[in-house]
């Protein structure tokens, strides 16, 4: 039987990520369609209960996002967290300020003594190994507040077997699939829902998925209530119920004759 595969050591990893520094900085500066994608998810499916007023982004590098997260929201703190030293302190020269601060470390439920009512893991979740998901679940969970949301970006399963095949130099230390079972395994762990899972196109079709979970224990109140209707939207169900009712009466004359 093969030997299970070696997981890096934790110093192994960072020190991979304070190599590729230039190449996270050089997204920030010049753009990369994978984060501008994921950005615009974001933006959409944001806390709906009003602003995020606590916002922590794992995997921060460095620190773009955060910085486009204070844009956005100018009245939140924002916390930037990232395995890589080099990336922190890059972050804290460019954007940090008395609402944006940066930590290096990883998340665990001890990490942080605050809630959050945003957590973004922006391409960083199919990069954390299964054996330290529980770690990261139970901190989600502890850190999380009612009707806080939780934003992520992976590659697909599909497009991470495409790379390891065809570009495997752009494979990193820990790689996982994040199939939907796996969503799923994170919402049960971290007691939220699935709101959406949506594959994207970015370089290749199918490449990427977005995906938010919500922590709301009161679904009922928040989703079975009766829909605001509009008077247009009246006026089209009421045509809809002569129409109805005058198809059925003539079906009921036709269906009659038949059977004489």
């Amino acid at each position: 039987m093969s030997a299970m595969p070696k997981q890096p050591r934790e110093e192994e990893i960072i020190s991979y990520y304070n190599t590729v520094v230039q190449t996270k900085l050089h997204n920030y500066l010049y753009g990369n369609p994978r984060v501008d994608a994921a950005w615009k998810t974001i933006k959409k499916y944001s806390p709906k209960l009003g602003r995020p007023l606590h916002i922590l982004e794992v995997g921060c590098g460095v620190g773009g996002i955060c910085h486009k997260l204070h844009q956005q929201w100018p009245d939140a703190c924002v916390t930037g967290l990232d395995i890589s030293t080099k990336s922190i302190e890059i972050a804290k020269k460019l954007f940090a300020n008395e609402k944006v601060r940066f930590l290096d470390g990883i998340l665990t439920p001890e990490t942080f003594s605050q809630s959050f009512d945003l957590i973004i893991f922006m391409d960083v979740y199919e990069h954390i190994a299964v054996s330290d998901r529980p770690t990261v679940h139970a901190a989600i969970k502890h850190l999380l507040t009612e009707r806080g949301r939780v934003i992520l970006s992976v590659p697909t399963p599909h497009n991470l077997k495409w790379s390891a095949v065809h570009k495997p130099e752009t494979m990193q230390p820990v790689d996982e699939h994040i199939s939907l079972a796996v969503i799923n395994e994170l919402a049960l762990a971290t007691d939220t829902e699935v709101l959406l899972y949506q594959i994207k196109d970015i370089w290749n079709v199918g490449d990427y998925a977005h995906i938010v979970l919500e922590r709301n224990h009161d679904f009922e109140a928040a989703f079975f209530h009766p829909k605001p209707v509009t008077f247009e939207e009246k006026l089209k169900r009421g045509l809809n119920r002569v129409t109805t009712k005058l198809t059925g009466k003539i079906r009921e004359i036709q269906a009659k004759r038949k059977l004489r």
